[in-house]
């Protein structure tokens, strides 16, 4: 057993969401590995149940990192041949993955579970949509939670992806799934107007603007209850 994130019924769900699918996933690509024991090595397992796919695998912290890499090979042996490790910011990361890639490069499943930054969602949602084909899936996890604040409610009001969240935790996962290519441009002015509106509020506004050592000092003399609900939306 190793160390993960999501609980068993989450766990479930992703399994199912990729073996499920009616064409195969071959790309999938991960924001946020932890240890490993959640959510990449499941969809690991589920690549290999259907006999095809590879996981890129994204994470920022360089110790999480390496634990993480240890623990998948030691829970699956044979998870090298499907898995690429990336070490560094999602943005940057993912900005040069593309790079590297065929012109035609599509990315069938996608699993968000960075930063609690909910502008990195957003980023990260953006950089992948265009890749994603009709049909293509997206999850993530924290979706009650700050970090989900905006992407959730931005999906939800395109109407090229159907979406649902499931409140299966206190965290909440996300799950969506591409049904055109291109949303109509009401709601798509529809989700951008209200990630305006919520990227206006102060504590947003705050957070975007000042350095982070000076959030996080600022955190640290609020009441732990109501710092907690400002940095990660915890009650």
């Amino acid at each position: 057993m190793i160390e993960g994130q999501l609980n068993a019924d989450e766990r479930g769900l992703i399994t199912k969401a990729i073996l499920n699918a009616p064409v195969k996933p071959r790309v999938a690509l991960e924001v946020g590995t932890w240890l490993g024991g959640g959510s990449t090595l499941h969809i690991l397992r589920a690549l290999e149940q259907n006999g095809t796919g590879h996981l890129w695998g994204i994470e920022a912290d360089r110790s999480i990192y390496e634990r993480m890499l240890t623990n998948i090979r030691a829970a699956m042996p044979t998870a090298a041949s499907r898995f690429t490790p990336l070490l560094g910011f999602s943005q940057d990361v993912l900005k040069q993955w593309k790079k590297e890639q065929p012109a035609d490069v599509t990315v069938d499943f996608v699993f968000l579970d960075g930063g609690n930054n909910p502008r990195e969602q957003i980023e990260e949602f953006e950089l992948l949509d265009p890749l994603m084909p009709v049909g293509g899936q997206l999850m993530s996890h924290d979706a009650k939670l700050r970090k989900g604040r905006w992407l959730v409610p931005f999906i939800s009001r395109l109407d090229n992806w159907e979406s649902k969240l499931h409140d299966i935790s206190e965290p909440g996962l996300f799950y969506a799934k591409k049904i055109a290519l291109r949303p109509s441009p009401q709601s798509l002015r529809a989700a951008k107007q209200h990630r305006f509106r919520q990227a206006c509020q102060p504590a947003e506004i705050a957070a975007s603007c000042l350095p982070s050592s000076v959030c996080s000092f600022a955190l640290r003399l609020l009441p732990k209850k109501f710092s907690r609900h400002l940095s990660d939306g915890r009650d």
